[in-house]
């Protein structure tokens, strides 16, 4: 212990970056669909560290959660604006319902009982799982001009009820969604969730997904023999076979063609072609014999991310996108995923699309291109970020951080946290428009957002001090239950609204919970319960107006308790 006391000493950011080794590494272990996480990890292990004695700058703390919020802001940009329209009204209502519960809630409780605004801050940003919460609410804290010993009490105040609550309000929400929810409304997740697929495929089929020979899109080779007179060119065929199938390319005598629908097609001829897996895998017995034949199958294709930024097909089903599109461009082009905001949603005729959503295309390289056009612009693999547009928006979400605006005698102002938060959601909203300049890859985002924050609860616990362990020992007991209660009451009257008055959906209310406390652990394991992906599609859109609202509650608590 001497030893370790020694190297903090002479090198203060050991402690940091050793609480961070041992949170992530524990974080990382999982029972069942829950895990404590890297953050609440972090900073617990920061805690007890911090008992030796460290002193870390408070410049590299907020450098940090500056990095951390701007990522998750510019990240949740596109969904953000995106959900400001009438398709996501309801999901928007919802998040609004839940996260002002929970601010009422914190406010009343912490009047109610006499807690000081470092306690307030961190039961808000642990029981309702938003970790930004206790981002800026340190920033509050730090300009309501108190002394230094003041200002660290309440700080080390907010660390405490934030390690005891966060815990608490994951575990506390798994179970209520998972377990309890289901009983309330008298529903099975895995039959609405059927239910729900069903609806949003008019058939109950979802589209084929990725290509390998054991998922839904698959290339083989047929020898033409069973086909009758009537088949004379590969749009036949693709005809005869229907499900989008594509004929690719064809044998004759030896000699390769690639196919067009207009290509004829008799028999003897060996045909290469490309669809769902069930339909392909069924046409030995329409076609012919399969053929081993790697030179048939050889594939000028190309696989491709396509950010869908296209006003025209905002807000639109694949049925529609697709109905718009020319019949002969679409042939050959497979869908193989969407991804909004990283997580992957169910691919069915009547999903709705968003902008700011990343569609995965297979296909011809030519109508790849020529369709990846009229989506939106194509990821490059470039793994480059815009250092000069990360910092500007950084740079001007302080300025607007600082701004103060007077109403009724009382200064009003975002404070630097949610300065920079505003900033990155607008300069995530303009890269999803105008994707030229900007870049900053999913990789990137990660990292600033896991270390940003990690290093900013790294910071908050190790100033803690011993200050931290006469807090667990005033305030323990009480935290556990409340922990309990804000993390419950807002969920309880959330599934009452949404239920009863916005009428949503079971399974689309279960994900919008989750996303409404930012609650990711949760969204795993209803989707997990209900053996689909589709709770995602609730998730995303309360998930994004959760994050700002969640950081901007921070400030609020500190003025008001």
């Amino acid at each position: 212990m001497e030893v370790l006391k020694h190297i903090i000493h002479e090198a203060p950011e050991f402690a940091v970056f050793f609480s961070l080794v041992l949170g992530h590494a524990v974080g990382k272990i999982k029972v069942g669909s829950f895990s404590l996480g890297s953050v609440a990890s972090t900073l617990i292990f920061a805690l007890i560290i911090g008992q030796l004695g460290v002193s870390i700058s408070p410049v590299f703390k907020a450098a940090c959660f500056a990095l951390f919020v701007y990522s998750i802001g510019f990240k949740s940009g596109p969904e953000f604006f995106g959900s400001l329209n009438r398709g996501t009204v309801k999901l928007l209502i919802l998040a609004l319902v839940v996260c002002v519960t929970g601010l009422f809630l914190v406010i009343v409780i912490c009047h109610l009982l006499g807690m000081n605004k470092g306690l307030a801050a961190g039961l808000a940003a642990g029981a309702l799982t938003e970790s930004a919460t206790m981002g800026t609410a340190s920033d509050a804290i730090n300009r309501l001009g108190l002394s230094a010993e003041e200002t660290q009490k309440l700080s080390s105040n907010m660390a405490v009820a934030f390690a005891i609550t966060y815990v608490l309000g994951t575990i506390t929400v798994i179970i209520f969604l998972r377990n309890i929810v289901p009983h309330i409304l008298k529903v099975n997740l895995k039959e609405e969730a059927k239910k729900l697929e069903a609806s949003l495929s008019g058939e109950g089929k979802e589209i084929s997904g990725s290509i390998n020979p054991y998922s839904p899109i698959i290339a083989r080779a047929y020898k033409v023999v069973f086909i009758p007179d009537s088949i004379k060119t590969a749009a036949d065929i693709e005809f005869l076979l229907g499900d989008r199938t594509s004929v690719f390319r064809v044998m004759k005598q030896d000699k390769i063609f690639d196919c067009t629908p207009e290509t004829s097609i008799a028999k003897g001829d060996i045909v290469a072609m490309m669809g769902n897996y069930s339909t392909v895998m069924n046409a030995e017995k329409i076609i012919g014999p399969e053929v081993n034949n790697p030179e048939v199958l050889t594939y000028n294709g190309k696989l491709v991310k396509v950010v869908l930024t296209n006003s025209r097909y905002h807000n639109k089903s694949i049925k529609e996108i697709a109905g718009d599109a020319d019949a002969h461009d679409l042939r050959g082009v497979f869908l193989i995923n969407i991804k909004r905001q990283e997580n992957e949603i169910p691919m069915f005729p009547n999903t709705v699309l968003r902008r700011g959503d990343v569609v995965q295309l297979m296909g011809d390289k030519a109508q790849v291109d020529k369709i990846s056009v009229k989506i939106g612009y194509v990821e490059k693999s470039s793994d480059k970020s815009d250092l000069i547009m990360l910092t500007t928006g950084i740079v001007l979400g302080i300025l607007l951080g600082l701004l103060s605006v007077n109403i009724g005698g009382i200064p009003i102002t975002l404070g630097v946290g949610g300065g920079v938060l505003v900033s990155g959601l607008f300069f995530g909203w303009l890269r999803s428009k105008y994707p030229v300049f900007g870049s900053l890859p999913g990789a990137a985002q990660w990292v600033l957002q896991e270390f940003g924050l990690s290093a900013f609860a790294a910071v908050v616990g190790l100033s803690a001090g011993p200050a931290a362990i006469e807090a667990l020992h005033q305030s323990g007991p009480e935290l556990i239950v409340l922990g309990i209660i804000v993390a419950l009451v807002p969920q309880v009257v959330g599934l009452f609204v949404g239920h009863k008055l916005l009428k949503l959906n079971p399974i689309i209310l279960v994900g919008g919970l989750c996303g409404s406390q930012t609650v990711a652990a949760a969204l795993s394991a209803v989707s997990d319960e209900a053996e689909s992906t589709t709770p995602v599609l609730g998730f995303t859109v309360t998930y994004a107006i959760g994050n700002v609202l969640l950081a901007i509650w921070g400030p609020i608590i500190v003025n008001l308790v």
